[in-house]
């Protein structure tokens, strides 16, 4: 067996941590990996985390302030990178670079034209070209793979719309950083439907944008708090995303899937948040119906890990699995590209409210 992948997390923040003790996990289960380092700019915290990664674990953790002297310090062979979206180019450049593979959190970059000319970048060579994997961790969901196979199975027929819905219940916390409401999180979304679409690009999006109610409590200063968008597809096939900060009550998280012979539905917003119902109904009643149980992560868990933890650790796994093979990653910087593009232009397409046309009334 090869030597485990030497790995290091960059931006050990509330998902960073995450990431690491999936590393940890991972390296427990398989000895294909292990955390040797962790690295973030933000005051001690690079310490700290490495301090209670260390716990238990008899090789060295080690605690860098930022990225550049991670990468000269030689130590590791792969990162995963979940800094904030404005460091995400210059983090995933400085490892690239250095000889590292990377598996790098959403979106690419921090904005269409720095992305458009990143993947440019990466295209110049094939070691570039597969030195990247974009964590779309919703590719390898149990519930969502259990969607794409009843699409691939023809379960309903010729696909004609998807619907991909994205509502947290609270607003970001406080210093989150966010380049908009659409390209911050639509472009899960957005991939999403791509993805059980087989690749499929839109030939148009349109948006539309509001701010109602989480704008006025939120100390994070973002474009909008509620959003809709929609692509159409060639053949008469549209996908829509909608995302809110607005969902007071809970986390929602769904999908709906139509065809011409039934409807599949995944939902995540019940009683149970450690059960997610998929189900699928035809014109002659149900075609397939199970319950999904997912890890519980603990009540401290962001509500994205409650519903998403198995899905990160997922992806890790198929990260490591092909750095160890050394082959192209599943899920490429263009794949990336294509859903942050989607989400961007759509928010670039969102008028104000002033540009509507007036119905009148009271």
């Amino acid at each position: 067996m090869k030597k485990p992948i030497r790995m290091a997390v960059v931006g050990v923040g509330r998902i960073g941590v995450f990431h690491a003790r999936h590393i940890q996990e991972l390296a427990r289960e398989t000895g294909q990996c292990e955390l040797v380092a962790v690295a973030d700019t933000y005051a001690d915290t690079a310490v700290r985390v490495a301090a209670a990664l260390q716990v238990d674990r008899e090789g060295e953790i080690r605690a860098f302030k930022n990225v550049f002297d991670l990468a000269a310090a030689n130590l590791i062979d792969a990162a995963f990178i979940a800094s904030r979206t404005e460091d995400h180019e210059r983090d995933a450049r400085t490892l690239i670079d250095a000889g590292c593979r990377v598996l790098l959190e959403k979106p690419l970059t921090d904005s269409l034209a720095s992305a458009e000319a990143f993947v440019a970048d990466l295209n110049r060579d094939a070691a570039h070209k597969n030195a990247l994997m974009l964590a779309f961790m919703r590719r390898f969901d149990p519930p969502l793979l259990k969607v794409k196979e009843l699409i691939d199975q023809n379960a309903i027929g010729k696909i004609f719309k998807i619907v991909s819905i994205l509502e947290d219940p609270i607003p970001p916390p406080e210093g989150y950083n966010s380049a908009g409401l659409l390209s911050d999180m639509a472009v899960h979304n957005c991939d999403e439907i791509l993805w059980l679409l087989g690749g499929r690009m839109p030939e148009y999006v349109a948006a539309y944008g509001s701010n109602i109610y989480n704008s006025t409590i939120s100390t994070v200063r973002e474009d909008y708090d509620d959003a809709f968008l929609q692509m159409w597809f060639p053949g008469r096939l549209i996908g829509q995303v909608t995302v809110s900060r607005n969902h007071v009550a809970g986390y929602r998280n769904a999908t709906w899937v139509y065809g011409d012979q039934g409807v599949i539905h995944v939902g995540h917003f019940q009683e149970n948040p450690l059960a997610v119902e998929v189900e699928a109904y035809g014109r002659n009643g149900i075609i397939h119906k199970e319950t999904i149980t997912l890890r519980d992560y603990g009540p401290a868990a962001p509500v994205f890990v409650t519903r998403f933890g198995e899905s990160y650790k997922n992806e890790l796994a198929d990260f490591v699995a092909h750095c160890i093979a050394d082959t192209p990653f599943s899920v490429t910087h263009e794949d990336g590209y294509n859903a942050m593009r989607i989400a961007v232009i759509g928010g670039e397409s969102i008028r104000p409210k002033e540009a509507a046309f007036k119905v009148g009334g009271n």
